[in-house]
């Protein structure tokens, strides 16, 4: 049930509302989020970015929980400087740690042996290297679950090449970034006993406790800073919100508040496909209702209760407002605000299922009504819309790519090259015709570069280059030579934005509706040392041009158009009719 649920409700983790998040628990003191933040600054880099095999091979989910248990308790900068260094530096030689660095040697020879990190791209990565695909040059094999195009070649490695970080006011780091064979092999006895010190750490899998909470948040935290791909578009200054992140990770008394702090860090990120996944909570199912924000109201769209009719605006569930419940859920919500807006009402009619759900409601020109519905459906009903292929008017097609198959429209292509005009309606995720139908629309090849995976050889956004990539299409025959249109919205996100991207800057078709969510390129996912996955976008997508940018943008339409509640209670779709009028012009 809850892998067919994740199916249907990819967006969907949990129908709890967050009232009482903010409930007055013992704060840490500021010295603690600042010691804290010190070691999550500096384990990010070294856990991904310093190439001794010690490092390599550590538990670093146990290695967080020890860390930060370590650093809570000093008292002041000198002994936090200590504990750190007690920490990181039996990793390998050349780590420092200290109230200044002095000045850093010049960066020696290339030399293609040195040991160093490279990552190059969008995938699911081990758990001890990252969300990308990751390897150490001359050493080991990179990852093959992911797909890369060949990359461009990566810059060799320098002697002393490094980064300086600034833990805290007054403590910094240098890292090395390149080692060489004998200094990546270097084992101490100071080693051996940090081993044995995190091996003793308890497994932190479905823990509930404050050095757990920390651990996830700070695990989090790294792995959106150096491996996102939308920071410039983003405008997030993510370094200055690791504090109250941190201060997030310490209200957090269950686990479900702590779902809910990782849910606002990711949140913070502005990232569309940004989700914390937690697979332990109850089974979920779905009022009976489908709805959506439209006028600022929560409307049914859907139904499958005759109590609650399509058009009916939803003002209450389970006694809470649904103004502060939409409130609560574009908070905890990423990416834009259509998107918060369309996740926001998806999570509104799931619950926890077999659950009671009170429901209070304003049908068309009815005064305001309760009705106590089980949570016991596995999917919400679908909006009203005609047969998914269908000659809707006398020469004009309406082919409805969320429910088409290729199977479905392969027999009726013939039909397509002959229309007058057609409707292609693309409000939601499409099926496996979405890249498919193109090559039937376009006349000449298209080699467009718009997917990018950033070659990640350091942290902090550093890259040495980009492989660029498109669909590569080529012309299909029958080509579809009527006036066409694509209908859109908010609902359109990823591989539908892959497809509306080409209808707009191909210029394939009129798009009539509103913008869509704004969020595409490869998901990834890792999983924090609780047990939380988290996914977040890896590549960068942009307009065909290569540079336009997408994230946060989306593609717009060429005719603006929402739908109303009027129009709704009166069954029309006013999208559509848009759209037949523009084809009989």
């Amino acid at each position: 049930m809850r892998k067919l649920l994740e199916r249907l409700f990819p967006i969907v983790v949990s129908a709890v509302t967050v009232a009482g998040f903010t409930a007055q628990v013992p704060s840490a003191s500021q010295r603690e989020i600042e010691n804290v933040a010190a070691f999550a600054r500096l384990f990010g880099v070294v856990r991904y970015f310093y190439p001794s095999d010690a490092a390599a091979s550590l538990d670093w989910n146990r290695f967080a929980v020890y860390g930060v248990g370590r650093v809570r308790a000093a008292e002041d900068s000198v002994v936090l400087e200590a504990t750190l260094e007690e920490l990181f530096t039996p990793l390998g030689p050349n780590i420092e740690i200290a109230t200044s660095l002095p000045p850093a040697a010049a960066l020696g020879s290339v030399d293609s042996w040195l040991i160093t990190w490279r990552y190059d791209g969008a995938g699911i990565g081990s758990p001890n290297t990252g969300p990308y695909s990751a390897r150490r040059s001359n050493r080991g094999i990179p990852s093959s679950n992911v797909y890369r195009p060949a990359s461009p070649p990566v810059p060799p490695s320098r002697r002393g090449d490094h980064v300086d970080i600034d833990l805290s006011p007054q403590l910094k780091a240098r890292v090395p970034l390149s080692l060489t064979e004998e200094e990546a092999r270097t084992g101490t006895s100071r080693l051996a006993m940090l081993r044995a010190a995190v091996d003793a750490v308890a497994d932190p899998a479905g823990r509930a406790d404050l050095d757990v909470w920390l651990a996830d948040t700070l695990a989090a935290w790294n792995v959106f800073r150096h491996f996102y791909p939308y920071w410039t578009e983003a405008d997030v200054d993510w370094d200055g919100l690791l504090a109250a992140h941190i201060a997030n990770a310490y209200s957090a008394r269950s686990r479900d508040a702590q779902w809910r702090a990782l849910q606002l860090l990711v949140a913070d990120a502005r990232d569309g496909h940004g989700l914390v996944i937690d697979s332990g909570r109850p089974p979920l199912g779905a009022l009976p209702v489908q709805l959506r924000i439209i006028e600022g109201e929560l409307v049914v769209t859907a139904t499958a209760i005759r109590d609650i009719p399509v058009g009916t605006v939803i003002t209450a569930v389970n006694g809470v407002a649904a103004s502060e419940r939409i409130a609560q859920e574009m908070k905890l919500a990423s990416g834009t605000m259509q998107w918060k807006q369309v996740l926001a009402a998806r999570r509104i009619a799931v619950c926890e299922r077999g659950a009671a759900v009170k429901v209070t409601f304003t049908p068309a020109m009815e005064p305001a009504q309760e009705l106590e519905t089980p949570c016991d459906q596995q999917q919400q009903p679908a909006e009203k819309r005609p047969d998914s292929m269908t000659e809707i008017a006398p020469g004009i097609w309406y082919v409805d790519l969320t429910r088409t198959t290729i199977e479905q429209a392969t027999p009726i292509l013939p039909k397509l090259a002959s229309a007058a005009g057609i409707v292609f309606d693309l409000r939601g995720y499409p099926t496996n015709i979405g890249a498919w139908i193109l090559p039937y629309l376009i006349t000449a090849a298209n080699n467009d570069n718009w997917m990018h995976i950033a070659n990640i050889v350091g942290p902090f956004g550093r890259i040495s280059g980009w492989q660029s990539f498109g669909w590569r299409l080529t012309p299909a025959s029958p080509h579809f030579g009527a006036r066409r249109v694509f209908l859109t919205d908010a609902r359109a996100i990823s591989y539908a934005e892959s497809v509306m991207g080409h209808v707009a800057d191909l210029k394939l078709a009129t798009i009539i509706g509103s913008t869509t969510a704004g969020t595409n390129g490869n998901v990834v996912t890792f999983t924090v040392p609780s047990g939380f996955a988290i996914r977040f976008t890896g590549m960068l997508v942009t307009g065909h041009d290569g540079r336009a940018q997408h994230h946060l943008v989306g593609v717009k339409p060429d005719i603006q158009l929402e739908p109303t509640i009027a129009g709704i209670r009166a069954g029309r779709d006013e999208l559509l009719e848009q759209a037949l009028a523009v084809l009989r012009q």
